[in-house]
């Protein structure tokens, strides 16, 4: 099933926080391609972690399915360290 160069792309290391992350997202309502945007993965791969965490339990259906329905802008925090153009 997971053969051939089109599944060499996909991406499955992804760790604890990515996946709050992620987990965070898809609650917001982020349209699949902006998440997709936001790891530098596929559309499809997002799919594929969507469907993970479901089987998982760690979310469920939201407005706008699988696609989502809004633009979400997520503000980077800016740590003490850095430059004040955050």
């Amino acid at each position: 099933m997971f053969t051939g160069d089109a599944h060499e792309t996909v991406k499955f290391d992804f760790t604890a926080k990515h996946i709050e992350i992620f987990v965070t997202l898809w609650k917001l309502g982020l349209l699949i391609n902006k998440i997709a945007q936001r790891f530098l993965i596929s559309n499809a791969n997002v799919a594929l972690i969507v469907m993970d965490l479901v089987l998982a339990g760690r979310i469920g259906p939201r407005a706008g399915g699988l696609l989502g329905k809004k633009k979400v802008v997520v503000k980077r925090r800016c740590s003490a360290r850095k430059e004040e153009s955050c």
